[in-house]
């Protein structure tokens, strides 16, 4: 991918590996685990211009207890 319309700045390909794991509790209770970028991989999510580059997030963990009512 380039990082703008000049195609002089070529951003580098990667793959990021997301995970996530759930487990009931009760009928209506679950706990649930997501992992982004479960590796660490260093990646760059965005570019606007040739010196405007976003690199990607490090890698994150989520916790959250979801309820049905």
């Amino acid at each position: 991918m380039y990082a703008a319309i000049d195609n002089s700045v070529i951003l580098p390909s990667y793959t990021r590996v997301d995970a996530a794991v759930f487990f009931l509790l009760t009928e209506k209770l679950r706990v649930q685990a997501n992992v982004e970028n479960l590796f660490g991989e260093k990646y760059i999510l965005n570019a606007d211009t040739n010196t405007n580059i976003s690199p990607g997030f490090p890698r994150a963990v989520r916790v959250g207890l979801i309820a049905r009512f």
